[in-house]
């Protein structure tokens, strides 16, 4: 396998580019809640939290509409690092 390398002027704008992803891995798999791993790729890259399926539309949609920012989200996470609102109790 070769790798190849990504010209500069190549790369995506700021506005085009990802900035965090969802991603469903052997946790989600296992897990009986299949909670995502949130993952971001801009602000503080390689930082995650999880993300239960009733809470991924509202953490999605305001990361869209840069509503809020990734680490508002990542902050507000239970003691089991999983997202569940921020009124949750």
């Amino acid at each position: 396998m070769t790798s190849v390398p990504i010209a500069t002027d190549n790369a995506a704008s700021r506005d085009d580019m990802l900035t965090y992803l969802f991603l469903a891995d052997a946790i989600t798999m296992a897990d009986v809640e299949r909670p995502l791993l949130a993952l971001d790729l801009a602000d503080e890259p390689g930082r995650t939290f999880r993300v239960p399926p009733r809470w991924y539309p509202d953490v999605s949609t305001n990361l869209t509409i840069a509503n809020m920012d990734f680490s508002e989200f990542a902050d507000a996470v239970d003691e089991s690092g999983r997202y569940r609102d921020f009124n949750a109790d």
